[in-house]
């Protein structure tokens, strides 16, 4: 009974301080990404010191978690985006070693957030509003880089990095090398094997894309894959071969080969 007397305390002193935690981070947050240098982990650190230590939540980390991510749900919904960054850095904080609140923190910053502000209205026009998407997106992927760097074995904080790359900021040589590093790693997606190659190729990397393609090949044909990829590896090794000008005597697939 004392045990559950002391449980019910702690979860209400938390919610009734959380408002005002909360309020400060937000407020913190917004000051360091518009330029000040000290780092966002001093600033958490001493806004926990102030409000609510990681002594004082115990084993109630995941509970706080849980509850702050409802909270960021409905930042999320009112647009409130730099409170919706001070959220998942503490739901961040609060428990470092789940995938789920780095992946989906950098999605609210790196696309929720981008997106609106790039096509929110705001003064200073077109280039203001490219400007704060950017800074979103930024956000976002450091966001990944920092969960990357706690618990490195997660693939799908290299995915998520990869698609960052690929599809916010168009850098398809750093999306392939993410994608790689996610293959490194145990139950990674066996697809992004074929998004490397595509990587390369929309990197205009055609000849390291073709030696990639005939690489995989010969690993599918060493484990055995299903036709279905087989068919779409055969098919970028043909295209790359007419890009590059592969005389036929060189060419992959020769006449015998099935």
């Amino acid at each position: 009974m004392k045990l559950r007397l002391l449980a019910l305390a702690l979860i209400v002193i938390w919610g009734a301080g959380k408002v005002g935690w909360e309020n400060r981070l937000a407020a913190e947050r917004k000051v360091v990404m518009v330029g000040q240098d000290l780092p966002m982990s001093y600033q958490l650190r001493d806004s926990l010191g102030q409000g609510f230590t990681m002594a004082a939540l115990g084993g109630f980390r995941g509970l706080a978690a849980d509850s702050l991510w409802l909270s960021l749900t409905g930042a999320w919904q009112e647009q409130e985006w730099e409170r919706v960054a001070a959220l998942a850095e503490m739901c961040v904080l609060l428990q470092p070693r789940v995938a789920f609140f780095w992946d989906m923190g950098a999605w609210n910053l790196a696309w929720n957030a981008s997106v609106a502000v790039e096509h929110g209205p705001v003064k200073g026009g077109l280039d203001r509003r490219k400007h704060d998407a950017r800074m979103w997106i930024e956000a976002g992927k450091d966001l990944l880089e920092r969960g990357i760097r706690v618990i490195p074995e997660k693939p799908i904080l290299y995915q998520r990095l990869g698609d960052l790359y690929w599809r916010r900021l168009g850098n398809y040589e750093q999306a392939a090398e993410c994608y790689k590093e996610a293959l490194q790693r145990p139950k990674a997606p066996l697809y992004l094997e074929r998004f490397v190659g595509f990587m390369l190729e929309k990197a205009e990397q055609d000849r390291e894309a073709y030696e990639y393609w005939r690489h995989l090949w010969q690993s599918f044909k060493e484990h055995g894959v299903d036709q279905h990829r087989w068919d779409v590896v055969k098919e970028h090794i043909q295209k790359l071969e007419i890009t590059l000008a592969i005389p036929t005597e060189q060419q992959f697939f020769q006449p015998a080969d099935h």
